[in-house]
């Protein structure tokens, strides 16, 4: 007889295996491909665990836009004409709202799987990396515990700079913190000799860096050899996204950054080390690994529980319990589709980050910040009002 074989959708069912299609957009190359390796050998991993695991097949359907912002969308648009309903991917937020418009026209899901500023919420969009307060929120809150007074703000001159250092100059000032300086670098581009000429002119308690991908690990480079005052002092550089997917590439110049963040390297367990050696360039576990290798396990697990992969019914399958995955237990909240996460604040030090507070069970994301309000520090001085910001 022949094998049963039944097409439903971007899935079918041969000789009792059921296989899904799964895209999978990631900047392997280009100028973040650091963070797109990572995060791509965190789905492959688990694409491959799924399949030892269970019946499911999951066949990954592969584009890489190499950091160019124009094809996310026209990637997203091939994929789906294609029969992909669900594709996990995107690094920047400029990429994912790039996509955004083509998911709603043609009816796909995104899992997206990285650090975001918040402030989104889309019926086709799964936010499963750190929302603000998981991120900017901890990573403040711990400069005031220090008693820091001064904070020069950097970022990549997009959406995710704009938002996160808006957001950190915000809660600084509340707390009494002064800004004394707030720079915006191309996105990608390595020219920051005039923010490191400010920086050491201006001597901050600490430097907020919301760069990304190259720009980053150029300007932690030369900011540590232009400064050698800083190095290895804990909390002198902050970072809302900083993991270990390029902490190679900054070698003992990262020595003393604080990153907050969903998951750092020391929680991983053997097998998603095991992931990391086999399928990582650099053979590490970072938060984009286990982000995206944990976004294959819980659509795995939701296209069970529906029985489909159409996009509505899996959103509503991943979103009835927690699943368990590389993350820990994850529940997706129904309304919101943010993940809840355990926030973590580390330091880097030889090479590789030590977790020094980590909340003790699962937060619950506030993407539009409307549960956290700001610190109140002098109950006699009002709390600043936000102002008008001339960045350059």
């Amino acid at each position: 007889m022949p094998p049963d074989l039944r097409w439903g959708g971007a899935f079918f069912v041969s000789g009792g295996h059921v296989s899904y299609k799964l895209g999978l957009i990631f900047s392997t190359t280009g100028s973040y491909a650091a963070l797109g390796q990572s995060a791509f050998a965190g789905a492959l991993g688990a694409i491959d665990k799924v399949a030892r695991a269970s019946g499911i097949e999951i066949e990954p359907v592969i584009r890489d836009p190499g950091g160019d912002p124009a094809l996310y969308a026209a990637m997203t648009s091939e994929l789906l004409d294609a029969g992909v309903r669900n594709i996990i991917g995107a690094i920047t937020s400029w990429s994912r709202k790039d996509m955004i418009p083509i998911l709603e026209r043609k009816g796909g899901l995104l899992w997206y799987p990285c650090p975001y500023e918040g402030f989104e919420c889309n019926d086709h969009v799964v936010y499963l990396g750190a929302a603000p307060n998981h991120h900017v929120v901890p990573a403040i809150d711990w400069i005031a515990s220090q008693r820091m007074s001064r904070a020069y703000l950097v970022g990549s001159n997009y959406v995710w700079g704009w938002e996160t250092l808006r957001l950190a100059r915000d809660r600084l000032q509340a707390y009494g913190i002064e800004v004394v300086g707030e720079r915006f670098i191309a996105l990608g581009s390595d020219q920051h000799d005039h923010v490191i000429d400010e920086i050491t002119a201006l001597s901050p308690d600490c430097v907020v860096n919301s760069l990304i991908g190259p720009s980053s690990v150029g300007f932690v480079r030369s900011l540590g050899a232009r400064d050698r005052s800083r190095q290895g002092k804990a909390g002198h550089l902050i970072s809302f996204n900083q993991t270990e997917a390029d902490l190679d590439e900054l070698g003992a110049h990262a020595d003393g950054l604080l990153s907050v963040g969903s998951f750092f390297a020391e929680d991983a367990d053997p097998a998603l080390c095991a992931v990391a050696r086999a399928h990582a360039p650099n053979g590490r576990v970072s938060a984009f690994l286990a982000t995206a290798h944990a976004a294959v396990e819980i659509f795995a697990d939701s296209v069970t529980r529906a029985g489909t992969d159409a996009p509505e019914a899996v959103f509503r399958a991943a979103s009835m319990a927690p699943v368990s995955t590389a993350l820990g237990a994850i529940s997706i909240d129904p309304v919101m589709r943010h993940a809840a996460l355990a926030p973590r604040v580390a330091i880097a030090r030889d090479g590789r980050f030590r977790v020094i507070e980590r909340a003790t069970a699962p937060v619950a994301a506030d993407p539009y910040l409307s549960r956290q309000g700001l610190p109140v520090v002098d109950r006699r001085r009002p709390v600043p009002r936000p102002q008008l910001r001339i960045v350059k």
